[in-house]
């Protein structure tokens, strides 16, 4: 009597009514206690053979039938519901990984067999991304998106292999920043003079906050008698709702001195904001914050971008962001000689390269750095001849 095969051995034979060669490979008993087989066929008794060795190779690292057949988009459907690391819990941190995968990498490569896919396709999706402009922040994130789910894959046995890490994320298009100038900084904060959020602009201009983190502050952080702000947390918009939160990042978090500019304009803000609560009377809403409307309630970014843009125009310097503030705090420090390291820790950076490289611009319309040195060393007298450079 011949043995009966195991799971996972598979058999090989030639069909005479089909006139192919088939395999078949037991994979043993679902969770749903259903037995199941692979079937494969071929021409040649060789190519039936490679097909069935692959799908016991593929059985040996935990791969099903169904694993083969499971598309990209099948996949990631799955890994939103169960995969996603339980330390992500920000609603916009969510918000953006729901972005990457259903609006990038399922309509792109989603109908691609999951482990069918490779680098060739991780490659045409960038690609894809940077032919239509999007930025290389933005590409940066699908990608990283992507290989986290493969990474989980990998790790369960679903691909044999991460293809996401073995393709470069294009440059993309840069998109040019830009800082105010000291000039356009004085007409700023001339033409802010008696704003109603005056002191929001002077803050952000001298001490580099982040929008939400000014329109998040609040009154418990400030400290007007010994001239010192803590950043702690930052007002965001989460389900279209307006809600105060963690900072962006742990080194966010951070305690200022202010400048005796900033102290002035917030001196003022506070009594400014008691005679609105004042007037409002039973209507006024006690949020602790320090920018708020004449309610007492947090300002709208949107109504705050709107703001400035009139308040811009008014100084004569065109359309601004509210977040350029921060940008010219960081090019105006470092114009000022003030070192990296140290705008760094202003501005709350994890180090000094993402300040160097997105937030400092010049702000003056030359380079002067280099005439002082060059001039001493090869300005000379007459009687001192020529400066020696070396033999």
């Amino acid at each position: 009597m011949p043995k009966k095969r195991g799971q996972g051995e598979g058999s090989l034979y030639y069909s005479e009514p089909r006139q192919r060669w088939v395999a078949v490979l037991d994979l043993g008993r679902g969770p749903d206690g259903v037995r199941r087989r692979v079937k494969m066929s071929g021409k040649t008794r060789a190519e039936v053979r490679r097909k069935l060795e692959e799908a016991q190779k593929a059985a040996t690292a935990g791969l099903t039938w169904d694993d083969q057949r499971t598309t990209v988009a099948e996949f990631c459907a799955y890994w939103l519901k169960y995969g996603i690391p339980a330390a992500v819990q920000s609603p916009n941190s969510l918000s953006n990984i729901e972005w990457a995968v259903n609006r990038h990498i399922v309509p792109r490569i989603g109908h691609r067999r999951l482990r069918e896919l490779t680098a060739d396709d991780v490659d045409k999706l960038m690609r894809d991304m940077a032919s239509t402009g999007y930025s290389k922040y933005s590409m940066v994130r699908v990608h990283g998106e992507l290989a986290r789910i493969l990474r989980f894959a990998e790790r369960r046995g679903k691909v044999m292999r991460n293809v996401a890490t073995l393709v470069d994320v294009p440059a993309g298009p840069k998109k040019r920043g830009r800082s105010l100038t000291v000039a356009q900084a004085k007409a700023l904060l001339e033409a802010a003079g008696g704003d109603r959020l005056e002191a929001l602009y002077v803050t952000g201009l001298l001490m580099g906050l982040r929008p939400g983190e000014l329109l998040g502050l609040s009154w418990t952080n400030v400290d007007l008698d010994d001239g010192r702000l803590r950043v702690s947390q930052s007002l965001k918009r989460e389900h279209n709702t307006l809600v105060v939160g963690e900072p962006k990042t742990l080194r966010s978090r951070r305690t200022l001195d202010m400048p005796d500019l900033a102290i002035d304009a917030l001196k003022r803000h506070r009594d400014q904001q008691e005679n609105e609560r004042t007037d409002a009377g039973d209507t006024w809403i006690d949020t602790g914050l320090v920018f708020t409307t004449t309610l007492g309630t947090p300002i709208d970014p949107s109504n705050l971008r709107r703001e400035f843009d009139k308040l811009t125009r008014k100084a004569g310097i065109g359309h601004w962001h509210p977040h350029e503030l921060r940008h010219s705090a960081a090019s105006l420090l470092s114009a000022a000689g003030v070192p990296l390291e140290q705008i760094s820790d202003v501005l709350g950076h994890e180090g000094p390269r993402t300040t160097a490289a997105v937030y400092r611009h010049l702000v003056n319309p030359s380079v002067t750095a280099g005439k002082a040195p060059m001039d001493a060393l090869f300005t000379a007298s007459a009687e001192d001849g020529p400066p020696s450079l070396g033999s």
